[in-house]
């Protein structure tokens, strides 16, 4: 089932891109209320909250370990490998995520 691999990838690329948005966002040199703004600004109303983003952010990554973590048990070592690569990433997001809650 590569489609599990893939999946549990995907959703790991969705949030990374998330978080480059706001560091490029973020280190631009607007006050933190602009920079905010402007990373909000570019999802639709119903996102428009750092808290929901967050949490979906925790959501995705939390879903992509389950996914890459069934895959390995179907799948070849090259697979398998990048899939532990990408769990250890989706953890360091999630814990990364979690900090900034606090």
């Amino acid at each position: 089932m590569k489609l599990l691999f893939y999946s549990g990838l995907l959703l790991c690329v969705v949030v990374v891109a998330n978080i480059a948005l706001w560091i490029i966002v973020s280190t631009k040199e607007v006050a933190f209320d602009e920079a905010k703004a402007l990373y909000l600004g570019y999802f639709p109303a119903f996102l428009g909250n750092a808290l929901v983003l967050t949490l979906l952010g925790i959501t995705l990554n939390s879903l992509s370990t389950y996914l890459l973590t069934r895959s390995q048990k179907i799948i070849g070592s090259v697979y398998r490998r990048v899939s532990q690569l990408v769990i250890i990433l989706n953890i360091i997001l999630i814990s990364w995520q979690v900090f900034t809650l606090m």
